[in-house]
């Protein structure tokens, strides 16, 4: 494969990455927004539509001119809105597929509203209903992807059904959007520092390590490590702790994800700390990044850290601006190459 003439990846932050920030007294929308182009961090701007906007997605005419102006004078690009598809909404029924459709339907015309090109969220994989998020895609004239996300990989059930769908369905608009935790080489060394200053029981971290490292099943792991885990005595508290290394960082061969380039519509670029040469020591981000530029992808990718779920230690500003500078390394080394090779 051979990059497109588009140019290379383009780099964004998602507001995800300071959810710790957000819990501030002085927190807004609007003073994350205008950190971001301060720090250059964008140009692309993803938002989570439940976790940053009020009242989402129901938007006053207001708020959508402010926010659309907001991001004009700071010069950002609204990437990705990331949505939600809860289906237990109500107490006493899961949501019908057509409300389904519905409950996506108005968060994609809000994100539309508010200038976003491509929405985000887990669907359902039936035909009707791919049908349906297609003929949303095509009026709106909007792109969506499906997160790859660990525990699931390019070739889980799920996905697989998925990409089968895409296909025969074949709108262009609908695709996937690849996320590193599913592509990890090691767990987080920050997480594994926090599990031990909280006074977890070191014989409990290296069981849960060496049962990530094994090449047995997601389902084998968990039985596993809950069989052993009791032999130690380990609470069901610490149980469910440590449970999250093994659904939250998937083992998958980044190279993979060459995969469904023709279908990736957006970037994850899921990241857990940054060590002192300016490396994510957990992802093997030269391999991934060097796949998207070979194979021309030409989007964006988001900064995604997700540190924040076990540590408060480190400010998420510093890790997106450091995330950053990796990120615009190795795209300029795999460029490089790439023309080498020619």
């Amino acid at each position: 494969m051979t990059a497109t003439p588009e140019g290379p990846p383009k780099l964004g932050t998602t507001l995800f990455s300071l959810t710790l920030e957000m819990r501030r007294p002085d927190y807004s929308l609007e003073r994350m927004i205008r950190r971001v182009a301060e720090l250059d961090l964008g140009p692309g701007l993803e938002i989570v539509g439940f976790q940053s906007i009020r009242d989402w997605p129901r938007l006053s005419d207001r708020f959508v001119a402010d926010f659309r102006a907001l991001l004009d004078e700071c010069e950002l690009v609204p990437t990705a809105m990331s949505m939600n598809l809860d289906l237990a909404l109500r107490r006493d029924r899961r949501l019908t597929e057509e409300e389904a459709l519905s409950y996506l339907e108005a968060q994609m015309e809000a994100a539309h509203a508010l200038g976003f090109a491509i929405g985000k969220s887990a669907i359902l994989s039936t035909r009707s209903f791919v049908e349906g998020l297609a003929r949303i895609a095509e009026r709106l004239e909007m792109r969506f992807g499906v997160e790859v996300h660990s525990p699931e990989s390019v070739d889980s059930p799920h996905v697989l059904e998925l990409r089968e769908l895409f296909e025969a369905v074949d709108c262009p608009l609908l695709g996937f959007v690849p996320d590193f935790s599913a592509s990890m080489r090691s767990i987080p060394p920050m997480l594994v520092e926090a599990h031990r200053a909280s006074g977890m029981p070191p014989a409990l971290i290296e069981l849960v390590s060496e049962v990530w490292e094994s090449d047995s099943s997601m389902p084998e792991k968990f039985a596993r490590f809950a069989e052993e885990s009791e032999r130690l005595g380990a609470t069901p508290g610490e149980r469910g702790k440590l449970n999250m290394v093994l659904t939250m960082h998937g083992r998958m061969d980044p190279r993979r994800w060459e995969e469904l380039l023709p279908r990736v519509v957006h970037v994850h670029g899921k990241f857990y700390g940054i060590d002192e040469r300016g490396e994510e020591p957990s992802i093997d981000y030269p391999t991934i990044v060097d796949v998207l530029v070979r194979g021309g992808y030409s989007g964006f990718i988001s900064s995604e850290w997700e540190g924040h779920a076990y540590t408060d230690a480190v400010s998420g500003w510093e890790m997106c601006r450091l995330h950053h500078d990796l990120l615009q390394r190795l795209i300029v080394e795999a460029q490089e190459r790439l023309v080498r090779a020619r």
